[in-house]
């Protein structure tokens, strides 16, 4: 069940912050306060005095950054319309987007001819939906969620998954956090990037093998079986010149959020055909 502000929470808010800084002096963020109850107010805009809370993963400031911010890694598993199970899509902002600047894009978008009056959200009594276009690369229709006549900000968000990470269309597998292994009797560095499934168990995982006196890379898919997913079986899907990344944290980030649909689209392949029993993991 969804953790949305009680009746009780956004009085608590609007009439409790008047000693608030961010609420006397405008530019005052205090976006970096873990230790902050998710009532607590962490930006309030310069233009609309809308009213940016710390939230949680339904609502306020972790609720955006959690499910639209171009580095969130978390994943969304709902049933969709045919009653499977399935990771859900999200939108995401700009990869040069940071949260920090939530408040700002809210501010833009909020106004009267924004407003939706016949609001189609489905709990259309609980929030003000406003829609307007705001300037990232090129304008982009970003959709604005306030809590029923107050100024306090539920959600923000791309309307369309423009800038959402790049996968293969249909891909029914998450893409993990990505590990790196050294095994120092070979000196061979392996980049390893899991895959799950809704359970969520790990099903492929890709395997970047280097090694530098070659200057080459194999790359591996490792297959787990689904109903005994300590067992593995490894498939080639090819080797390449080595890439020389400037550092391990530049590595981390182009294949944890980069485009990897070629390599994906083999373990869609390599997924319908165990399915299909082209491939049979028992052999």
């Amino acid at each position: 069940m969804e953790k949305l502000l009680s009746k009780e929470d956004i009085q608590d808010i609007l009439e409790n912050n008047k000693d608030n800084p961010v609420f006397k002096y405008y530019g005052v963020r205090l976006m970096g306060a873990d230790k902050h109850s998710y009532k607590d107010v962490l930006a309030v805009s310069d233009k609309n005095n809308l009213i940016l809370i710390k939230g949680n993963e339904d609502t306020g400031n972790i609720h955006i950054k959690e499910r639209h911010n171009f580095w969130s890694t978390k994943n969304y598993i709902v049933k969709n319309p045919k009653g499977e199970i399935v990771f859900q899509d999200q939108s995401r902002f700009p990869r040069d987007i940071a949260p920090i600047e939530f408040i700002k894009i809210a501010d833009e978008i909020y106004s009267n001819e924004n407003l939706i009056v016949d609001n189609p959200h489905p709990m259309a009594d609980l929030f003000d939906l406003f829609i307007g276009e705001y300037q990232f690369d090129k304008p982009k229709k970003v959709k604005l969620l306030l809590y029923k006549r107050t100024k306090i900000i539920h959600s923000l968000f791309l309307s369309r998954s423009t800038y959402n990470k790049k996968r293969v269309s249909k891909f029914p597998f998450s893409r993990g956090t990505v590990e790196f292994r050294y095994n120092p009797e070979t000196g061979i560095n392996d980049t390893l990037i899991p895959y799950f499934d809704t359970t969520p168990e790990p099903r492929y995982c890709i395997v970047i093998e280097k090694h530098p006196k070659e200057d080459l890379e194999n790359i591996l898919l490792v297959i787990y079986k689904s109903d005994e997913p300590e067992k593995h079986y490894l498939k080639k899907i090819g080797i390449r010149k080595l890439i020389k990344f400037e550092t391990k944290k530049h590595e981390e980030v182009t294949y944890q959020h980069g485009d990897l649909r070629p390599m994906e689209k083999i373990i869609m392949e390599t997924d319908n055909d165990i399915k299909t029993g082209k491939i049979n993991l028992n052999d």
